[in-house]
């Protein structure tokens, strides 16, 4: 995590903002000052959890991992449509019932999480692959699409401020992947 190019840019607006207090420190360095402390903390913590991890481990009420620790700022969401005598429809679309084609299968946990990792750590094989197979999904249930349309729409998180007055984020697509049918067909 520490390595991540969201976490960096976490450390990135932190070393900012202590710059702006007169405090002169690049973000390596308070990358380097926050690791030392979390590793003393860390290791205290073990020492003082240690008698309770029988009974963690009994009642079943263990957390290995860090609930939004370091938030996605800039999150994508995968966008499906399919062109239909010329002209693109929306097919899929979290969040929008007139956009919910195979909602059952893009909303179960695993594949949310699946293609939510395109946001952060882009892996093009990953990508193209579930691509592919969302299109053939497409045109498996629209046999008379002619092409299917794959992007990512990327956008970056407002301020709960703006979140509060009802804006919306804007953002752009990334990653279009057009097939068309006769590619997809066996």
């Amino acid at each position: 995590m520490w390595r991540s190019a969201n976490f960096k840019a976490d450390l990135a607006g932190y070393a900012a903002a202590l710059r702006s207090l007169g405090i002169d420190m690049t973000a390596a360095e308070f990358g380097a000052r926050l690791h030392a402390v979390a590793t003393s903390f860390a290791g205290f913590r073990s020492a003082i959890a240690a008698p309770f991890g029988r009974y963690a481990s009994l009642f079943g009420v263990r957390q290995g991992w860090a609930m939004f620790a370091s938030p996605q700022r800039n999150p994508a969401e995968l966008h499906v449509d399919i062109e239909m005598q010329g002209r693109w429809q929306s097919l899929y679309r979290p969040h929008d019932d007139d956009a919910a084609w195979m909602r059952e299968t893009m909303e179960h946990n695993r594949v949310r999480k699946f293609a939510g990792r395109f946001a952060r750590t882009f892996i093009p094989k990953n990508y193209n692959e579930l691509s592919r197979w969302l299109a053939s999904q497409a045109i498996a249930t629209y046999p008379s699409a002619t092409a299917v349309r794959v992007r990512l729409y990327r956008t970056r998180s407002l301020a709960a401020t703006k979140v509060r007055t009802g804006e919306r984020p804007r953002g752009h697509y990334e990653h279009a992947h057009i097939f068309h049918a006769a590619e997809l067909r066996p």
